[in-house]
């Protein structure tokens, strides 16, 4: 987001100024419920749990006393045993955007 204000210069005349503001950005590819609901798993989750398959997900929630959508989110993946190596490649398999890279 970006904001246009305008500054008086030294020669008494208006200059415009345009300023980046980091206020309610999100990053590309993903929606402000994305990011929220990301950075919740993150903070309930850990890192230390990974790798961790849906089963040791769902434990570590339950330990940390995460609201239920968190848990009935997790509950929501498959029980193939496959495990996750990060809160982005979780993010990913619930369906969450994830950021797009930069170039």
């Amino acid at each position: 987001m970006r904001t246009v204000t305008t500054n008086e210069n030294e020669n008494g005349t208006e200059d415009l100024v345009e300023r980046a503001s980091s206020v309610g950005g999100t990053p590309p590819g993903m929606s402000a419920s994305d990011v929220r609901t990301r950075s919740e798993l993150a903070r309930h989750l850990g890192r230390d749990v990974y790798p961790a398959d849906r089963e040791a997900l769902l434990a570590r929630l339950r330990e940390e006393a995460a609201p239920d959508h968190l848990v009935d989110l997790v509950a929501g993946l498959p029980t193939d045993g496959f495990d996750y190596e990060s809160v982005q490649q979780l993010a990913r398999a619930l369906g969450l955007g994830t950021e797009d890279h930069r170039t």
